[in-house]
């Protein structure tokens, strides 16, 4: 069941960026954004109401914190980074792998930082050669 899990964010991730680069350039970003997003809450209220054994609405959004707004914001700002990346021209073959490593990187800072995360030497490594990796992609 895991390996089910570890490929649908891989298959979803491929598909988000092909469908994001493929959006037409005269569409208003904002627009699209917003009939995508309207999609999504449709589809995971329905999920919601469909699942059995759940609680009420009102006690579960009782439940809620501050993480669900927040993750609103970044989730748009992720999705109209990326569009407005392919718009600019960036490679949809590089796109993910720059972003994605960079943001990995920063993870792994914060991680160490603030969630008492251990790194090994041969941690290290890796690390430094993935950033030398990282950088051979991005040469012309």
């Amino acid at each position: 069941m895991q390996l089910i899990w570890l490929g649908v964010p891989i298959a979803a991730t491929v598909a988000y960026h092909v469908v994001i680069k493929l959006t037409p350039a005269g569409v208003s970003p904002y627009l699209t954004l917003s009939v995508t997003y309207a999609i999504v809450t449709v589809i995971f209220a329905a999920i919601f109401l469909a699942l059995p054994g759940g609680m009420p609405l009102r006690t579960a959004l009782g439940e809620l914190n501050w993480t669900a707004p927040v993750l609103g914001v970044v989730v748009v700002f992720l999705d109209l980074g990326f569009l407005m990346l392919y718009r600019g021209g960036f490679d949809v073959s590089l796109g993910q792998i720059v972003t994605q490593s960079a943001a990995a990187l920063l993870l792994l800072l914060l991680g160490v930082a603030f969630f008492a995360e251990k790194l090994s030497l041969l941690n290290v490594g890796g690390i430094l050669l993935w950033v030398a990796g990282l950088w051979l992609v991005n040469q012309k």
